[in-house]
């Protein structure tokens, strides 16, 4: 199975960083996670996006509309584990190094790959 884990934060928000500890952990953390093949992804979704259309056979390319301040995504790890329960579980892990706040989980559904 595999899991989108992000989390959003308001267009001008501050938010704050975890402490160094937390960092030292969280880096240990996600070494690991790569290491063992739990970490399939990690990044952070640009603010602007482009839009492809067909419509009668003709292709249009534009950019925006933008992604609402509400929809930023400043950070995302994609996981793979055995269970929706694994997932929690690492994610809780990684949520206690960066210090309060929220991350949510998706399930990422592709026949054939999980």
């Amino acid at each position: 199975m595999r899991f989108f884990v992000y989390f959003t934060k308001e267009k001008g928000a501050q938010m704050t960083p975890p402490s160094p500890e937390g960092m030292a952990e969280m880096g240990k953390l996600m070494v690991e996670g790569t290491k063992s093949g739990l970490i399939v992804a990690t990044g952070q979704l640009a603010p602007t996006t482009t839009h492809l259309r067909l419509k009668e056979g003709n292709v249009s390319v534009t950019d925006g509309p933008f992604i609402e301040g509400k929809e930023l995504i400043p950070g995302f790890t994609v996981i793979r584990v055995d269970s929706r329960q694994e997932a929690i579980d690492w994610v809780t892990k990684l949520r206690r190094c960066m210090g309060d706040g929220e991350l949510r989980i998706v399930q990422v559904l592709s026949p054939g790959f999980d």
